[in-house]
């Protein structure tokens, strides 16, 4: 069962879930809680646990986030919303659920993904970008083609940050297409790396949590001391290439109260930036209009600070 399917005044339903987030409350009397956020594969939702004893059934005596469970739940009306309150809670055995279902993936295959992307490092004719962008890549390549771009915001799933280059490599394409002056290698180049700090920043591809160097350094800063390591590796300090990147890294956030060390003073800057702005506001409002009714309005978008957009009901 899907968490849409369920109803107010629902009992004693089973559910299998994916536990995303999980913590120990108080009560205003002080009485300890769970407060959970569990996905189907599909969706999120909170959910509670009041009967804190019922957690020592399991294997190891606590709840694990990012394993799935089978629950036990009922579902009361809190604040006009579905309350997911969970009665019982079990261990699940090897082959009792497919568990890919609760990990959200991005919407290509991986290797798809892979070849794409190494296709477009192939083509890429400067060699000094070329190295850089190879060099980097390569040492992080086991974390590059399965992370998230993010937690919450813009593909939040595995595979998300190779996939928002992907998409992004797509986007630069009309760019290079439609402006000239736009130095096809090194937008391209500035898409593919932009975000290689994020392999540091955010710590697991299932259920990603901020890292110490991410809360204290930012994917930015973190992407920079890469970069700058490579370029020092390769001897690159006095190319334009290796300063060109270095820019492009520091600026594609745009502006400086969005997290920025410096706003883009470079064509290709301004379109790394205006590409990633489009790609990470569209994939986080579009799985929200899809889920929506034609007719109706999407439930409320965190990439449009909580604004709800209108879906017509035009075929």
């Amino acid at each position: 069962m899907k968490f849409k399917e369920l109803k107010v005044g629902d009992n004693n339903v089973i559910l299998y879930a994916l536990v995303t987030n999980c913590q120990i409350k108080q009560t205003v009397n002080q009485t300890p809680y769970y407060g959970l956020t569990l996905s189907d594969g599909d969706d999120l939702s909170d959910a509670r646990i009041w009967t804190v004893g019922i957690v020592q059934s399991l294997s190891k005596g606590e709840i694990e986030v990012g394993n799935v469970y089978k629950l036990n739940v009922k579902v009361n009306d809190y604040a006009g919303k579905n309350q997911i309150i969970i009665t019982r809670i079990e261990d699940i055995v090897d082959g009792e659920v497919e568990l890919s279902k609760f990990y959200k993936t991005a919407p290509i295959d991986l290797e798809e993904l892979k070849s794409s992307i190494k296709e477009e490092i192939k083509n890429i004719q400067n060699p000094i970008l070329k190295k850089i962008v190879v060099d980097l890549i390569g040492k992080d390549a086991d974390k590059y083609f399965v992370h998230q771009a993010a937690i919450t915001m813009h593909h939040n799933y595995m595979g998300g940050l190779a996939y928002h280059v992907y998409s992004m490599l797509s986007i630069a394409d009309v760019l290079i297409k439609n402006y000239p002056g736009l130095n096809k290698d090194l937008l391209k180049a500035g898409v593919l790396i932009h975000d290689i700090g994020k392999t540091v920043e955010i710590t697991s591809d299932k259920t990603p949590t901020y890292s110490k160097e991410g809360n204290l350094l930012g994917h930015i800063v973190i992407g920079l001391t890469k970069v700058q390591d490579v370029i020092r590796e390769n001897n690159f300090e006095e190319t334009d290439e290796a300063l060109a990147l270095l820019h492009m890294m520091a600026s594609h956030h745009g502006e400086l109260e969005y997290g920025s060390p410096k706003e883009p003073m470079m064509f290709e800057a301004l379109a790394l930036h205006l590409i990633d702005l489009m790609d990470s506001k569209l994939a986080g409002t579009s799985e929200y209009v899809v889920k929506a009714d034609k007719g109706s309005y999407t439930s409320p978008v965190p990439t449009l600070s909580k604004k709800s957009l209108y879906v017509p009901d035009i075929k």
